[in-house]
């Protein structure tokens, strides 16, 4: 099986990212009409205030789908069989912003209204915010590696 390629196993995940992000778009669209939906079904069970979860989801919506769009770059990127450049760079970091900020707002969410998935969520983003911040500066460093392999060519 091909992995690395826009026929391969990359391509098949580029195409399920972009069905995400046109999902996400019209989740966030839906977000005011399907959160008094929610509610409305909830309401005996939850004490969540829905102008506080509206702008907590419309937030962290809009976030997650930066950190999809740059996942696409990213994987556009290496379809063309062109990892390390520096707009890859960018993505992984704007990834790590995007996930870190995101995290920001579900410690906002932990005081006000905590829960367990609310933590585990937390802490996902932690790590991923980390692991992206590392993971560019290896990109940062093969970039360089690469700068001065073309040099001497």
């Amino acid at each position: 099986m091909i992995i690395l390629d826009q026929r391969g196993f990359s391509g098949l995940v580029k195409h399920l990212l972009d069905l995400i992000f046109v999902g996400g778009i019209g989740i966030l669209l839906s977000l005011p009409i399907a959160l008094k939906w929610y509610m409305g079904l909830l309401y005996t069970r939850t004490s969540e205030n829905y102008d506080f979860l509206l702008g907590f989801l419309f937030i962290t919506g809009v976030l997650g789908l930066a950190v999809v769009n740059e996942i696409r770059n990213l994987i556009k990127n290496i379809n063309k069989r062109n990892p390390f450049i520096r707009a890859n760079v960018k993505s992984l970091n704007r990834i790590a912003v995007s996930c870190l900020l995101i995290v920001a707002c579900y410690i906002i969410k932990i005081i006000f209204y905590n829960s367990f998935l609310t933590i585990i969520i937390t802490m996902v983003f932690i790590i991923t915010g980390f692991f992206s911040i590392i993971l560019a500066e290896v990109f940062q460093q093969a970039v360089i590696v690469k700068e001065e392999n073309d040099l001497t060519i």
